[in-house]
């Protein structure tokens, strides 16, 4: 071993970590992977269209590929992780949908359709109180009647289903809130 070898992974370890320091102030001054690579938003319009076209045509696992990388080079798009979180509802993954409309909606200003589909999501884990919670937000908060009304017959359902109306405690306790992990039992 030559006694470059040292020198030359020492230099390339420092400009690793003035990369990585570069990287990291840039993210935390709000900046996505796409606008650290240049990714134009044709492409990303593009790359939305081949997910949502593969999502339509039920290839789930395509559609999750092009989601995921939606998700990871813009991370404040709402409609990414809403199609990432529709992807996971149609694979029965409806903990990790939740966590995704959770994300959409933090990201979305007025826009309940990730409230909606969270609603559906807690339906089908058999958590109807919670889920009657979510489209009772909806149909009092949404602007958009064809929403407000899909919500309120989800509400009729439950009320001729005899749900609870409101989430039990120990439902409360599998639901995390927004931005809590759950503890370690």
């Amino acid at each position: 071993m030559s006694q470059s070898e040292p020198k030359a992974d020492a230099l390339e370890m420092e400009q690793t970590d003035e990369i990585v320091e570069t990287v990291f102030a840039a993210i935390q001054k709000g900046a996505t992977l796409k606008d650290l690579q240049g990714v134009s938003q044709d492409l990303m319009d593009g790359v939305y269209a081949f997910a949502y076209k593969f999502y339509r045509q039920g290839r789930l696992d395509e559609a999750e590929t092009f989601f995921r990388f939606l998700c990871i080079y813009d991370f404040y798009n709402a409609e990414y992780a809403m199609g990432m979180g529709a992807v996971c509802q149609l694979k029965e993954d409806y903990a990790r949908a939740i966590d995704l409309y959770a994300l959409a909606y933090s990201l979305s200003k007025d826009d309940y359709r990730p409230m909606f589909h969270t609603g559906q999501c807690q339906l089908m884990m058999g958590k109807a109180g919670l889920a009657r919670r979510c489209f009772e937000i909806v149909r009092d908060s949404s602007d958009v009647d064809y929403l407000k009304q899909m919500a309120l017959s989800y509400l009729e359902g439950l009320d001729q289903a005899g749900a609870r109306n409101t989430p039990s405690p120990e439902a409360d306790k599998e639901w995390p809130p927004l931005g809590k992990e759950k503890e370690a039992t």
